[in-house]
């Protein structure tokens, strides 16, 4: 054996990165199992292919199928830096929880879309599948199924590939199915080729609010919408079948989200036939509208050319052609443009179709228009603002021999039928042209991997096991006293956290007080530790009785930004550990009534904790604002704020703070300023214009004041079966009718909000929102904006 010493064959720097990788490759392998959770206890983790000396070189890793192989997976997306390949073999892969991928130029592979399958049955955790949010994000050759809400999202990534993925709810249609099967949403640069989408109840193929997007080959079938381009700019679909759907194709814009208009829009070389499902949608989502029967349908976009496609055995209708208008539900984005313009229908062959219309616009007409349905139907509604003697909106040529109705809806009421007022057009001939062909959709190149690599990665490494470590305590850990340097701070209105009692601290580096914002979390230097220890008392009516010391959540601001993570506390309640990949704890207690309570606590991993507290990609804390903080407290001799001023904590604070109401409390705030305050606290998180649910539109931030932004009168966008059968957020008034209340009322997963890091409802908050909707003035009517206000 060649002695350390002898360099001859190896120099020294080489041996030593090769004892520097194998060190990291151990410290990865301690990670995976701090972070495993209760019951698991085998050292498998996942093989590598490649063993650069370089540890955070990417690398090839496989991970076969078996009943260690979720929280494998999960804990390798954890520790993925840009450029690694997770492979997964032949097999099915079970999980009961949601997946989450943060890393950029991650690729994620299986051995074919019906060989390698990751199946959510019985999923308690989350309400997607998996979720993506780095560039250049790459998934292909498996299947995803039975997913709660959607089977794969992405979203705000640049660079996006789905190929040869199929999503399936395997029981067939059904209105509990997710809502959504492959869902890009807000990206750029997406390419969504020879994949299958089978039974969503909303849209099996959905592209969402994004920027050049090409979908092709393609099939979609028992979807309600087969595939749907929504909001979108430029976008090529072709090449694709849409079969046994609801609807085949729909090409629409809605209002009060963030991309406002969508447009130039190329549907070719389909075959969008026999799509004549009953429409499975969840009663209040606004594809429960779409007929049965129904082969192309376009709303309220503009620059959409449809060529070179097969469209034929559409009961209702083969093309449909509709302003926003036609849905009846109310428009407050001055922004959004609800009328369908310049929609060039070319050179298809249309067949058969029309022949057993169903839905609502059918039977209204069916008075004018017997039994049968004009092949291709416009409503003929068109912007006020459009001179007299414009061409045609719609144009239609080389289509074949197609029967073709302008409803005129605009006009259609029983008054103007009686009096023979209302007229249906049918003439062909005046909607025969031709627009100039729109260009095709050319993507960019994946990004190249930021070269910085993935900075949580280096962190996690370095991050100590124990949470003893830290040194935040002194004493008895579970009497959770504060070590010198560390103080606690308190919330006027917290999260509520599945009846979870709660010890917050922060401990700041020597000398380096926090700065004021008087709207945002506080600026905290660089060198914060913000420590808050979730625990559940034995007793609700004792508190002398102790508690149960669950999880402590850590955020250190670095240099580069602020990382967290959570430490599970162990039985013995002396220390806790590391715990990347989160887990889950039963707990028993007696509650407010004497009865015996249990809940399975869950325990969010590292890449989770970005859902709630990701603001534009990046990680901050959440919860520590003036308003919320400024209360009196035990531990800081009055006021919070005021003290920490005294004692040089806090740098910039004015005397005149506002403070947040207690949302328990009708003496601290107004009715409407404490349901606001729990909103913002429970929910704006997620739902503001920088968060991870922003595509929803929904803004929940207490400074938000535009009603419809904050919900009320707000149709939903991708709920799926969390609308509960209700068409808006806030129905003012009428609280029982009101999405809102009916996702905080639930316990089930792909309905609950929060979606994570809650299994209880919480009647407290509960009967504060009821409250506050029922407050609200009703109106006659939901406010739509008058047509000529439009743009």
């Amino acid at each position: 054996m060649k002695d350390l010493d002898d360099r001859s064959d190896t120099s020294w720097p080489e041996l030593r990165d090769a004892v520097l990788g194998l060190l990291a490759l151990m410290l990865i392998a301690g990670l995976y199992e701090a972070s495993r959770p209760s019951g698991i206890s085998s050292n498998v983790v996942a093989k590598e292919q490649a063993s650069p000396a370089d540890p955070f070189a990417p690398r090839t890793y496989v991970i076969p199928p078996g009943p260690e192989a979720a929280f494998a997976l999960q804990e390798r997306m954890i520790n993925s830096v840009p450029g690694d390949v997770i492979q997964l073999e032949a097999g099915t892969y079970q999980f009961e929880g949601q997946l989450d991928v943060t890393c950029a130029n991650l690729t994620i592979r299986g051995r074919g879309q019906d060989k390698t399958v990751l199946s959510f049955r019985g999923q308690n955790v989350g309400s997607e599948g998996l979720v993506a949010t780095g560039d250049a994000f790459v998934i292909e050759d498996l299947a995803i199924e039975d997913s709660v809400g959607n089977a794969i999202k992405v979203l705000g990534a640049d660079g996006v590939v789905f190929r040869r993925v199929r999503t399936e709810w395997t029981r067939g249609p059904h209105a509990d199915n997710g809502a959504y099967g492959i869902y890009p949403v807000q990206c750029k640069n997406v390419l969504i080729e020879d994949c299958i989408a089978i039974a969503a109840s909303d849209a099996g193929v959905y592209v969402g609010q994004s920027e050049d997007v090409i979908v092709r080959g393609c099939r979609a079938e028992q979807n309600v919408a087969g595939i749907e381009i929504e909001n979108t700019l430029r976008a090529d679909v072709y090449d694709n079948v849409a079969i046994n759907n609801t609807g085949g194709v729909l090409v629409f814009d809605l209002p009060g989200l963030q991309l406002t208009n969508g447009g130039h829009v190329r549907v070719f070389r389909n075959r969008i036939v026999e799509n004549n499902t009953a429409n499975f949608a969840p009663p209040g989502n606004m594809v429960a509208s779409v007929p049965s029967g129904c082969g192309l349908m376009v709303m309220a976009t503009d620059d959409v050319e449809v060529f070179d496609n097969e469209i034929a055995d559409n009961n209702t209708v083969s093309v449909l052609i509709v302003s926003f208008l036609v849905t009846e539900r109310p428009i407050k984005d001055a922004k959004y443009d609800p009328f369908p313009e310049n929609i060039s229908v070319h050179d298809n062959r249309i067949l058969r179709g029309g022949g057993k219309p169903s839905g609502a616009l059918a039977g209204l007409l069916a008075g004018v228009m017997g039994q049968s349905f004009p092949q291709v139907f416009y409503d003929g509604i068109r912007n006020p603002k459009t001179p007299p003697g414009s061409p045609p909106e719609v144009k239609l040529s080389n289509n074949g021999k197609i029967t073709f109705a302008n409803g005129n809806l605009a006009d259609l009421s029983p008054q103007n039928i009686l009096t023979g007022k209302y007229q249906l057009d049918q003439n062909l001939s005046a909607y025969t042209a031709t627009s100039k062909a729109l260009p095709e959709v050319k993507l960019a190149e994946l990004p190249a991997p930021p070269e910085n690599g993935n900075p949580a990665v280096r962190v996690y490494r370095e991050t100590p096991q124990s949470l003893s470590a830290w040194k935040l305590f002194e004493g008895a850990p579970v009497d959770q006293k504060p070590a010198e340097g560390v103080f606690r701070y308190d919330l006027n209105t917290p999260l509520y956290s599945d009846d979870t009692a709660k010890h917050r601290f922060i401990r700041l580096p020597d000398g380096q007080p926090m700065q004021y914002q008087p709207e945002s979390v506080f600026e905290f230097p660089v060198g914060t530790v913000i420590a808050k220890t979730f625990a559940m008392p034995h007793d609700m009516r004792d508190e002398s009785a102790g508690q149960q010391l669950l999880e402590t959540r850590i955020e250190e601001h670095r240099p580069d930004g602020w990382y967290g993570f959570s430490y599970i506390w162990n039985d013995d309640q002396t220390d806790a550990r590391l715990a990347l990949g989160g887990g889950s704890l039963m707990v028993e207690w007696i509650d407010a009534h004497g009865m015996v309570a249990s809940n399975e606590y869950q325990i969010p991993n590292a890449n989770q904790c970005i859902t709630c507290h990701g603001q534009s990609g990046k990680f901050q804390p959440i919860g520590p604002t003036a308003a919320n903080l400024n209360r009196l407290f035990e531990y800081s001799e009055g006021n919070q704020l005021a003290h920490w001023s005294a004692h040089g904590q806090l740098a910039n604070a004015p005397d005149d703070v506002p403070a947040w109401p207690v949302f328990d409390d009708a003496s601290s705030g107004t009715l409407s300023e404490r349901a606001r305050a729990w909103l913002h606290v429970n929910c704006s998180h997620c739902h503001n214009p920088n968060g991870s649910a922003r595509t929803s539109g929904l803004d929940l931030t207490i400074y938000q004041q535009d009603a419809a932004k904050y919900g009320v009168w707000k149709s939903p966008v991708a709920t799926g079966r969390g609308s509960g059968g209700r068409k808006f957020d806030i129905v003012p008034g009428k609280p029982d009718e009101s999405i809102l209340v009916y996702r905080m009322e639930s316990d089930e997963p792909g309905i609950r909000m929060p979606n994570l890091a809650r299994n209880m409802t919480h009647g407290t908050s509960i009967d504060l929102i009821r409250e506050w909707i029922a407050s609200m003035p009703q109106e006659a009517d939901s406010p739509v904006i008058q047509n000529g206000d439009r743009p």
